[in-house]
C-alpha cells in the first residue's frame, strides 16, 4: 500500500509541501513594540547610549532580567559613537517583558582600570549563562577609551548574586588570532548547550575572501571556562556582499540562537553600508552546529520610516521565547543617533 496518501479533507501532498514552504519560520514575523529601555538621565553612567540586550527569566527571583551595555555621555557637543565612552554592563528587571526598571546597583561590572588587562577600558556585549547556582558572564573587553576601541577580546567573570563578580584568571578566553576571519577583534557571544557540550557562537572581525568584515563562528567547551574555536568550519555564516542587498557589506554579527522542534534558528544582523537590520538563518538538529542557510525573505526586522525610533538601525538581536510567544530585543537607532533598546514580538499585540 502506498504511504503517500493525504489525510481526509487535506490538500494533496505536493500542495502540503508547498504550503509548508510558504509558512514563515518562527521569528520571521514581528510586530514592533517600541523603545523599552532608554538612556540614563544627564550625568548617569549610561546617559550616552544603551544597547545589546540579553534577557532571561531568573528562577531565583521569579522575574525577567536583562543585562545590557551602557555608555557615558563624554562629549555633549557630538553625537553617536564619537559622543560616548566608558562602556559598562548593567541590569534591568521586569515582571512582564514590556516594562523594565534599571537596577539601583548599576553598573554591575565595568573597566578593570588595570594596565595591560584585556578589559582595562571597558566591558560591553554581555551574555549571562546560569548553571548550578553560578552566573557566568561573557563579555567583550576593550583597552582604549571610546566606543569599542582598542583590542577587543572575549572575557569571563562569575558570580553567585549578579553583583559581585570574579574575573577569570585565564582571560581573555578567546582573543583575535591568525590572519583569517578572527584576525582583528572578538564580538558578541551567545551560548547554548547540547547534551554535555557547550557551544559559544560569536562574531569576529577579520578577513574572508580578501574582504575585511565581521563574521559568525563558534567554539566548544565542556566546562564553560576553556574554549576551542572551530577554525576548520568557521566562519559559519557570511553575508551576500551583493550590492543593493540588505547584507551588501558581507557582515554577519551578534548571533542569537533558539530551537523550535527539530530546527535551530540564528537571528543575526548585517548592514548595507548605511542601515543595519536583522536577518535569520536556520539549520537542522542533525547538522547542528553546522549547515546554516539564510532565510530567503531576509531581513526579518527592517528599519522604521523617517522620523521613527529605529529609522537608521534596527539590529543587534537577542531572542527570548516563552511557549509560542517570540520576543525579539534589539538596538534601535534614530536619525539623530539616539541609541536605545527596543522590542518586537510575535504574535501581537504589544502589552
Amino acid at each position: 500500500m502506498s504511504m503517500n496518501h493525504s489525510l481526509p479533507g487535506s490538500p494533496p501532498l505536493q500542495q502540503q509541501r508547498m504550503t509548508r514552504r510558504n509558512i514563515a519560520p518562527p521569528g520571521a514575523q514581528l510586530v514592533k513594540c517600541g523603545i523599552i529601555l532608554k538612556r540614563g538621565s544627564a550625568g548617569a553612567w549610561d546617559a550616552g547610549m544603551v544597547e545589546s540586550p540579553m534577557v532571561w527569566f531568573d528562577q531565583r527571583a521569579k522575574r525577567y532580567r536583562m543585562v545590557y551595555t551602557g555608555y557615558a555621555h563624554s562629549s555633549p557637543e557630538k553625537s553617536g559613537y564619537e559622543s560616548v565612552s566608558n562602556p559598562q554592563l548593567g541590569l534591568a528587571w521586569s515582571d512582564d517583558v514590556f516594562r523594565w526598571e534599571k537596577d539601583s546597583k548599576n553598573p554591575i561590572i565595568g573597566p578593570s582600570r588595570v594596565h595591560g588587562s584585556p578589559d582595562s577600558s571597558g566591558t560591553s556585549g554581555g551574555f549571562i549563562y546560569h548553571e548550578d547556582k553560578i552566573y557566568y558572564l561573557y563579555y567583550i573587553g576593550t583597552t582604549e577609551e571610546g566606543y569599542e576601541r582598542g583590542l577587543k577580546t572575549l572575557n569571563l567573570a562569575t558570580s553567585n548574586d549578579l553583583y559581585n563578580w570574579k574575573r577569570f584568571e585565564g582571560n581573555p578566553i578567546i582573543p583575535p588570532s591568525g590572519e583569517g576571519w578572527r584576525r582583528d577583534a572578538i564580538w558578541h557571544p551567545n551560548i547554548v548547550k547540547q547534551k554535555d557540550m557547550y557551544y559559544l557562537f560569536f562574531n569576529a572581525s577579520g578577513l574572508v575572501n580578501d574582504k575585511a568584515e565581521e563574521y559568525v563562528g563558534y567554539a566548544i567547551s565542556t566546562d564553560l571556562f576553556h574554549w576551542e574555536v572551530d577554525e576548520v568550519h568557521s566562519p559559519l555564516l557570511v553575508g551576500s556582499g551583493v550590492p543593493g542587498t540588505w547584507d551588501a557589506s558581507g557582515r554577519t554579527g551578534d548571533p542569537s540562537l533558539y530551537k523550535v522542534n527539530h530546527t535551530w534558528y540564528m537571528a543575526y544582523y548585517s548592514w548595507d553600508g548605511r542601515n543595519a537590520q536583522d536577518g535569520l538563518a536556520w539549520t537542522t538538529e542533525a547538522e547542528f552546529p553546522l549547515g546554516w542557510r539564510t532565510y530567503e525573505k531576509n531581513p526579518i526586522l527592517r528599519i522604521g520610516p523617517p522620523g521613527s525610533f529605529d529609522a537608521q538601525h534596527a539590529a543587534k538581536p537577542f531572542i527570548f521565547r516563552s511557549g509560542e510567544r517570540h520576543y525579539h530585543f534589539y538596538t534601535a537607532v534614530d536619525e539623530a543617533d539616539t541609541r536605545e533598546i527596543a522590542l518586537a514580538i510575535w504574535p501581537g499585540p504589544c502589552e
